[in-house]
């Protein structure tokens, strides 16, 4: 029980250490998101072809999800190589999307509820994402 309350007291000074990044995170995921919606929808419109339209949503919504971590939620300032440090990005993000995946199919077997398996999903993901991006590529 001891081991317990001691892991939930480091989770909560963490969370409370970086409870700003934490939301500046999650605003940007909003908002890369929203972007990435916005020209999916309109790459379909014009051109009707969902392919088309899924890939150029998803890379335009990466870019803008690096340009807020890098320069809102992280406020790296270092003048890392953009052909170097943008791949780092996606491959974490790969593998947030591998382990959200996973996670999703685990609970949905086990609950028989893909909206409570998502939401979980998303938060491993999510966390996975955050944690790889501030410790591994935008680290001070």
């Amino acid at each position: 029980m001891f081991r317990l309350k001691t892991k939930l007291f480091e989770y909560y000074k963490f969370f409370k250490k970086n409870n700003l990044q934490i939301f500046k995170f999650i605003v940007s995921g909003l908002i890369a998101s929203g972007i990435n919606f916005l020209v999916y929808s309109s790459i379909y419109l014009i051109f009707k072809n969902l392919v088309l339209a899924s890939f150029c949503g998803y890379f335009i919504g990466i870019l803008f999800s690096y340009a807020l971590a890098k320069i809102w939620v992280f406020q790296n300032n270092s003048k890392q190589n953009l052909l170097k440090s943008l791949p780092i990005f996606c491959l974490i993000y790969f593998l947030g999307a591998i382990e959200m995946s996973f996670v999703i199919v685990f609970l949905n077997q086990l609950l028989n509820n893909y909206r409570i398996a998502w939401l979980f999903g998303a938060i491993v993901g999510a966390s996975n994402n955050f944690l790889g991006v501030k410790y591994f590529l935008f680290r001070k």
